[in-house]
């Protein structure tokens, strides 16, 4: 009897170890997507540079059609967000990792500095890593509502 209660009590301590180190190992990719929402929230050009390769490439659909952009674009546009807004935060609402990809579908909170607006943008973005960096990014934002929200554009 003794021996099958430590059996019992080793078989459940590997079953909780296991469990836990799989709920910290989970996040992996969706833990630098984090990080890469959390780089443009706090306009840091320098860690985002460290979450993407060097050769990585952006496809964003903006307004007038797709935009494409390098790593030293990226950080300059970066660093172009953060004057033009402040008290930036991103509420992550899903974040799907699959097969080396991770899309995330987002809503940016923000203060614009040009006319003291508060305004939201929702988007969706697809990240895909090479290793634990991002080489890879299409995404698309409503730039049109938020637009309309801080007074730029006529709302419909």
């Amino acid at each position: 009897m003794r021996q099958m209660v430590l059996k019992v009590g080793v078989a459940t301590l590997a079953a909780v170890v296991l469990h836990r180190l799989r709920r910290r190992h989970r996040g992996g990719h969706e833990d630098v997507v984090r990080a890469y929402f959390d780089a443009w929230s706090d306009g840091d050009g320098e860690a985002m540079r460290d979450l993407v390769s060097d050769d990585y490439q952006a496809h964003v659909h903006m307004l007038e059609g797709t935009e494409e952009r390098d790593a030293d674009e990226l950080i300059s546009v970066v660093g172009s967000h953060a004057e033009a807004f402040s008290e930036v935060d991103y509420e992550l609402h899903e974040v799907i990792s699959h097969n080396g990809c991770v899309a995330v579908r987002a809503t940016m909170h923000a203060s614009h500095e040009e006319t003291g607006r508060d305004g939201e943008i929702d988007g969706i973005a697809i990240l895909r890593f090479d290793g634990d960096r991002i080489a890879e990014e299409w995404s698309s934002w409503d730039y049109l509502g938020l637009a309309g929200q801080l007074g730029l554009v006529e709302s419909a």
